[in-house]
């Protein structure tokens, strides 16, 4: 038995087909969309996580630093006091040493904080080592 199927119930199918793939790409398409900004967010999060670390490890390092230079001139305070006999004289050596690194600092700032600092600090940023490292993977 042979059904007919008239010329409008065809196209009504076709339709039905054409709608039913149409929502199906919609949702594809949402779908990737979603993807997409959730791989930027877990980049972004990532992006965090190592600038939030290095700033710890930076941290970390400069207090033991400041630490270890506190206790080294306290050191050199007293041998000099011992060397000069003096009870106060090495204490005012050690604050003039550091007076004279401070001056030269200030006269010096723009050839040794901006030129070399900064390139040190920004030099991941600026290479794109991080990026390098997420395509080896």
């Amino acid at each position: 038995m042979e059904t007919k199927i008239s010329h409008s119930q065809l196209e009504e199918k076709h339709k039905g087909l054409n709608l039913l793939n149409f929502d199906r790409v919609v949702d594809h398409l949402t779908k990737f969309i979603e993807l997409k900004l959730e791989i930027y967010e877990l980049k972004v999060k990532e992006q965090l996580v190592v600038i939030i670390s290095s700033f710890a490890t930076l941290a970390l390092i400069l207090s033991f630093g400041l630490f270890m230079l506190f206790f080294a001139s306290l050191a050199l305070g007293f041998y000099l006091n011992i060397l000069f006999d003096s009870t106060f004289l090495g204490f005012v050596i050690v604050s003039l040493i550091y007076l004279f690194i401070c001056i030269i600092l200030v006269v010096f700032k723009d050839k040794i904080i901006t030129n070399h600092l900064l390139q040190a600090i920004f030099s991941n940023t600026l290479t794109g080592k991080h990026d390098e490292q997420d395509s080896d993977q």
